[in-house]
């Protein structure tokens, strides 16, 4: 029997999580064959679930700061032989356990590293789309390219344990790019496999400010793994990045309706803003962004 463990890790995001189970309680896959373990990353405030679910779920405690370090913990208790990562404010698709279960049970000779899928954005109002919305429309997960590359996002991926467990699990000292990191490792033995059907939904994200910060990470990411022992080689890593905000920003004012090329325009601004910041932090020996 195929079992699997759900790993959410949760900060501060009660809410969105909920909506998450909600959604979960209704996947298509029996109840038997599957758990929900959550980890909540949060510190100071604990974590309760007042509503009774199908499935079978527990709540789980890290202190220590990121995901990453969460979904680790995640990993320590979980009874699956199939693991699956979703992120706290993601919608899955009803079939999206059922239709991984399919693909496991027919991978005989366990040539699975990582079976990742579709991660289509969704809007508060799709009529009415902020400035931070629109720059998402245009910047949303490629996801089928970057398992081409060799590599899959934890909002979508699922492994088998032992070869989570083989590779060492996630990296605990990064904020972010731990899945990049993870599934590259994965893929020079195993295969990262991209199935449409495998689909979960992912809200854009509405302000600016939390797109900045989601770019702050990723440079902090960055800075982690390739550039902590030589900190001035991060310097033309972040002008490029700076650089690549604003090629294709003026390329949308050639392909898109003006007001969508404007709001892009001012996004990436605030982006490059953020990532200098975030430059003049690191180099200085500031921790990365959570």
């Amino acid at each position: 029997m195929i079992y699997f463990s759900i790993i959410i890790p949760v900060y501060q995001d009660a809410d969105r999580l909920h909506k998450l189970l909600k959604a979960l309680d209704k996947q298509t896959l029996d109840v038997n064959y599957w758990e929900v373990v959550i980890v909540n990353n949060d510190s100071k405030n604990p974590l309760s679930i007042e509503v009774d679910f199908m499935f079978s779920w527990q709540i789980i405690q890290e202190t220590t700061p990121g995901s990453y370090v969460a979904r680790n913990t995640g990993i320590e208790v979980a009874k699956g032989k199939i693991l699956a990562f979703i992120d706290a404010d993601c919608i899955p698709d009803e079939n999206w356990i059922l239709n991984a279960y399919k693909y496991f049970e027919r991978d005989i000779n366990r040539e699975i590293g990582v079976l990742t899928g579709s991660v289509p954005l969704f809007f508060k109002n799709v009529n009415s789309l902020s400035p931070t919305e629109v720059y998402e429309k245009y910047t949303g997960f490629t996801t089928e390219a970057y398992a081409r590359e060799g590599h899959a996002i934890t909002a979508n991926w699922f492994s088998y344990k032992d070869v989570i467990e083989e590779f060492g699990g996630f990296n605990a000292a990064l904020k972010s790019n731990g899945d990049s990191d993870l599934s590259g490792k994965i893929s020079s033995k195993y295969k990262i496999v991209y199935k449409e059907d495998i689909i979960v939904n992912h809200p854009a994200r509405y302000h600016t400010e939390d797109l900045v910060n989601k770019y702050r990470r990723l440079l902090g990411g960055a800075y982690t793994r390739r550039f902590q022992e030589n900190k001035w080689s991060f310097t033309p890593h972040v002008l490029n990045f700076i650089l690549r905000r604003y090629r294709f920003s003026l390329k949308k004012f050639f392909t898109v309706p003006i007001n969508e090329s404007w709001a892009i325009f001012k996004v990436c601004t605030a982006i490059n803003l953020g990532a200098v910041q975030e430059y003049f932090n690191l180099i200085r020996g500031g921790e990365t962004k959570r």
